[in-house]
């Protein structure tokens, strides 16, 4: 079988119990995979705030539930200089390394300037 089909594992139970069961349980592993990412999300955010000043805006683009990566994140943030957006961004990355949240659960990071 596949991960869609219940497999014959949850015993004698007939087959409308057996598909219950195992729906209860992908569904409390997808609630807490979403959870995890949104906790990981604001996390980030929190620290693109400290690093940078402000976010202006952010989002999450392309969301996985599952694997090393788990989506795109873009963090608008106030733009003072090229080589000062450089050392904040080296700040917030190195942060963001050093976060237990963000250690399991990893995002690509889009860095842009505020939008005028």
């Amino acid at each position: 079988m596949n991960e869609f089909v219940p497999s014959k594992s949850f015993g004698d139970l007939p087959e409308s119990e057996q598909f219950r069961l195992h729906m209860q349980t992908s569904e409390f592993a997808e609630r807490r995979a979403r959870k995890e990412v949104r906790a990981a999300t604001w996390r980030a955010r929190e620290i693109a705030e400290v690093v940078f000043g402000r976010v202006i805006q952010s989002s999450l683009v392309g969301l996985r539930l599952d694997g090393r990566l788990r989506g795109l994140m873009r963090l608008d943030v106030p733009f003072v200089d090229l080589h000062a957006h450089e050392d904040r961004q080296a700040q917030f990355i190195a942060a963001v390394n050093l976060d237990p949240i963000l250690k399991r659960v990893s995002f690509v990071y889009v860095i842009g300037p505020e939008s005028p």
